[in-house]
C-alpha cells in the first residue's frame, strides 16, 4: 500500500457543508426554472386563444381587431422571458458542471484519507503481540476508512448526476432559445400573408429610414390597397378574401427583392419600403404586379407612392404615399 501522505487542503466536512448551500441554491435555480417554463406555456396558450378569438370576430365583421396587438405584445414578453430563463439555464449548468468537479475532488480525499487510517491500522496490526486497545483501534480505523469511502463512492455517484442534469439543461436551454427565436418570428409576422405586423414592420421602417439618411440614399414607400376586397368578402366570404390576400402578399413578394420591406398596415393595405430604387423602377414592379394579378386572380391593387424626405417622420413618410394612392384613384 502507498505510503504517500495526502495533502488535506480542505476539511471534508466544510467543503460538505459548503456542497450542501450549493445544492440548495441549485435547487432553488430548478424551481424559478420550472416556474417560468409553467408561465411561458400559458401565455402561449392565452395568446393562442386570443389570436383564435379575435379571427372569430374579424370573420363576423370586416377589419382588423386590436386583439392582434395585444396577443402580439403578449408574445414578445413570452420571447423576452423566454431568453431570460435560457440564460439562467446556462449559469446554472456551469455553476453544476463546477460543482461536479468539485464532488469529484471532494471524493478524492476522502479516499486519501480512507488510505491513511487503513495505512495507520495495518501498521498497528503489524506489531509483534498487539494489546487489545490496539485491535479495537484497528477496528475503528478500518471501520472509518469504509465509511469514507462510502461517502466517497456517493460523492462520485452524485457528481455523474450533476453532469447529466448540466447536459440535460443545456439542451433544453437550446431549446428555449430556438422556441424563443421563433416566437420573435411570429410575433413579428402576420400568420395571413406573412408579411410583418403592423407595429414591428414600423419599427423596421424607421431602421430603413435611419440607413438611408446616414447612407445618403433613396427610399421609396408604396401604400398598396388591395381592389374590392369588400366586396370579395361579401359575395363570396371571408375565406375568399383571405385567399385573396394571400396571392396579393405573394405577388408582392415575387416583385420585390429579398431584403425590401413588406408590412400590413391594415386590413386591405399593405406598405412596401424600397431602398436604392428610382420611381420608375419601383412603378414598373407594381405595374406588373397589377397584370400578374388581372390574369391570375381577376382583380388587382391601388398603389401609391412617397420618396423619403429630410424631415420626414415614418407617419408622415407613409401618409403621403396614402395620399397619392388616393390621388391617383381619383384622377
Amino acid at each position: 500500500m502507498s505510503d504517500r501522505r495526502p495533502v488535506r487542503s480542505e476539511d471534508p466536512a466544510l467543503a460538505d457543508e459548503r456542497l450542501s448551500d450549493t445544492d440548495q441554491t441549485l435547487a432553488d435555480n430548478e424551481q424559478t426554472l420550472a416556474d417560468r417554463d409553467q408561465t411561458a406555456s400559458d401565455r402561449d396558450q392565452q395568446a393562442s386563444d386570443d389570436d383564435q378569438a379575435a379571427s372569430d370576430r374579424r370573420r363576423a365583421q370586416d377589419g382588423d381587431w386590436p386583439e392582434y396587438a395585444h396577443t402580439t405584445a403578449a408574445r414578445a414578453e413570452t420571447t423576452r422571458e423566454r431568453d431570460q430563463t435560457s440564460h439562467l439555464r446556462d449559469r446554472t449548468n456551469l455553476e453544476r458542471d463546477a460543482f461536479a468537479q468539485r464532488r469529484d475532488e471532494l471524493s478524492m480525499l476522502r479516499d486519501q484519507i480512507a488510505e491513511d487510517l487503513d495505512k495507520e491500522a495495518a501498521d498497528l496490526d503489524a506489531q509483534d503481540d498487539p494489546a487489545e486497545a490496539h485491535t479495537l483501534r484497528m477496528a475503528e480505523l478500518r471501520a472509518r476508512a469504509h465509511a469514507i469511502r462510502v461517502r466517497a463512492a456517493s460523492d462520485r455517484a452524485r457528481a455523474a448526476r450533476d453532469r447529466e442534469q448540466a447536459a440535460r439543461d443545456r439542451q433544453q436551454a437550446a431549446r428555449d432559445r430556438e422556441q424563443a427565436a421563433y416566437d420573435r418570428e411570429h410575433a413579428a409576422t402576420d400568420e395571413l400573408t406573412g408579411a410583418r405586423r403592423r407595429g414591428v414592420g414600423l419599427e423596421e421602417l424607421e431602421n430603413e429610414m435611419k440607413r438611408a439618411r446616414r447612407e445618403a440614399s433613396s427610399l421609396w414607400a408604396a401604400y398598396v390597397d388591395v381592389d374590392g376586397l369588400k366586396s370579395v368578402n361579401d359575395q363570396q366570404g371571408h375565406a375568399a378574401g383571405d385567399t385573396l390576400l394571400r396571392t396579393v402578399a405573394a405577388g408582392l413578394r415575387r416583385h420585390m427583392r429579398s431584403y425590401d420591406l413588406l408590412v400590413r398596415i391594415g386590413g386591405d393595405e399593405f406598405l412596401c419600403v424600397l431602398p436604392n430604387v428610382t420611381l420608375a423602377e419601383a412603378r414598373e414592379r407594381f405595374d406588373r404586379l397589377r397584370a400578374e394579378l388581372k390574369d391570375s386572380a381577376g382583380t388587382s391593387v391601388s398603389v401609391g407612392f412617397s420618396e423619403l424626405r429630410d424631415d420626414d417622420s415614418p407617419d408622415e413618410f407613409i401618409r403621403r404615399a396614402d395620399s397619392d394612392l388616393l390621388a391617383r384613384r381619383s384622377a
